[in-house]
């Protein structure tokens, strides 16, 4: 093993059937609830797994350092006198006085992201077993030329302790919140209208800034109102969308009709002014043009969609849950003397947005 490459820490490692492991470069990769760029999937996703067992290597070489923290779904084992806990007892690795068995490993790849998983299906431990010694070489490493005493190394290795603790307490939390059939009925009774939808498609008419002459920034306001206007009667008129948006092009592309079909909108997910213009409309029909800071919008409406509770409960027991799970950790924040320097952490003011284009709706279950 001295003196070889270090293969899985590069990007362009392949398996044996010649396509590229790690996909679009750069792309994140989710190892243990960290994003991590693919092209040091392995090393990173080590290192981050099992800091935890490094924490306590600080003072010592222990003969068997724990593992972890790493989160995983509990399950009910074998009884410890049962092959299979015998089996994940197994110790599979060791480096010196250090040891690390079976279920250690699963644990470990249990916490690693999807991707990672996916490589153990493909090629087997084998890789993660490479990786394990190395990281527990240079851990030892470490300890021999005590690295550990450095105080910057102390506090990130005491962050990351907490930070894994945390994590860890936050999931077990998460787990023991519930939320029974009656409280979703009670929330969407008194939340119905947060939950539809209506269904649009937009023009927008962009404006200059006001102080540029470039036709190609866009209209002048008064130009852009009135487009707006005259697109507005051609389609309360019953000209098809399609022929509109093709009467009322410029060269500059100053009119642009944003969706090439319907999309569902709820009220919190456009800008005010155009979430009442646009509900208003109690059927079909045209709103009646919203500025904006960059433009004009105009907005057809198709129909307005009015789910039931079944559609929405999923979504609503997942928002209660946080909700709940929010209020434990702040009352977990009022226990302790907790402080803070109001002037170091002053938020930066709110900027506003570039673009009053919206998201559309989640798909309906």
């Amino acid at each position: 093993m001295p003196g070889r490459a270090w293969p899985l820490l590069r990007a362009d490692r392949r398996p044996a059937g010649g396509s590229q492991l790690h996909g679009v470069r750069g792309k994140p990769e989710n190892c243990n609830g960290v994003n991590v760029n693919s092209n040091n999937l392995w090393g990173l996703c080590l290192t981050i797994v099992l800091l935890g067992g490094a924490v306590g290597a600080q003072q010592s070489v222990a003969p068997k350092p724990a593992v972890g923290p790493v989160s995983a779904p509990v399950t009910t084992g074998p009884s410890s006198g049962s092959p299979a806990a015998a089996s994940s007892e197994k110790v599979v690795l060791r480096v010196g006085t250090t040891q690390v068995t079976a279920s250690e490993v699963d644990l470990l790849v249990s916490a690693m992201g999807s991707r990672a998983r996916a490589i153990v299906a493909n090629e087997g431990l084998h890789p993660v077993g490479e990786e394990y010694v190395r990281m527990l070489v240079l851990s030892r490493q470490a300890l021999d030329d005590h690295l550990d005493s450095s105080p910057a190394l102390r506090s990130r290795l005491e962050f990351l302790r907490d930070q894994a603790l945390a994590g860890a307490e936050y999931q077990k939390m998460a787990s023991e919140v519930r939320v029974g059939p009656e409280e979703a009925g009670q929330y969407f009774s008194a939340h119905r209208s947060d939950f539809e939808t209506v269904e649009v498609r937009e023009f927008l008419i962009r404006k200059r800034p006001q102080d540029s002459q470039d036709p190609q920034l866009g209209l002048s306001a008064e130009e852009a109102k009135a487009r707006a206007a005259s697109i507005r009667q051609a389609l309360l008129a019953g000209t098809d969308i399609e022929n509109v948006a093709k009467n009322f092009a410029t060269p500059s592309n100053a009119v642009i009709l944003i969706d090439r079909q319907p999309r569902a909108f709820r009220r919190e997910q456009m800008i005010p002014a155009l979430a009442r213009a646009a509900f208003d409309i109690k059927d079909t029909g045209v709103a009646e043009p919203v500025e904006t800071p960059q433009a004009f919008i105009v907005v057809k409406v198709f129909r307005h969609q009015h789910p039931e509770l079944k559609e929405v409960a999923t979504e609503i027991e997942s928002k209660l849950r946080q909700q709940k799970l929010a209020a434990e950790i702040d009352d977990l924040t009022r226990k302790p003397a907790v402080w803070m320097d109001e002037d170091y952490f002053k938020p930066k003011p709110a900027t506003p947005l570039a673009s009053p284009v919206q998201q559309p709706a989640p798909a309906r279950q």
